[in-house]
């Protein structure tokens, strides 16, 4: 969520959040941003790897592997057709 808000001030855009249930199997919660977007997908979940000036870098590498630790996945995209970034969190029911 941070790093949406922060990457929303960049550009005036906003952040949206949804969840959905995926039949009787997962939940999904996605969170959407209109910020600059991914500028290298392949450095999405290198450790410390940032673009922000102070970041560390470590943000999204952990929240994958809790993911991961709860059977569950979180992805990262770039949205169709309009600026910014879309994560999905799917957790299993």
């Amino acid at each position: 969520m941070r790093n949406a808000a922060d990457a929303s001030l960049e550009t005036s855009g906003g952040v949206r959040i949804a969840w959905s249930l995926g039949g009787k199997s997962h939940v999904e919660i996605v969170v959407e941003y209109e910020g600059p977007g991914l500028p290298d997908p392949a450095n999405l979940f290198v450790p410390f790897f940032t673009t922000k000036p102070a970041g560390t870098g470590i943000g999204l590498v952990p929240s994958r592997q809790i993911a991961e630790g709860h059977h569950s996945t979180l992805t990262l995209e770039d949205r169709q057709n309009v600026r910014g970034l879309r994560a999905l969190l799917r957790l299993p029911l």
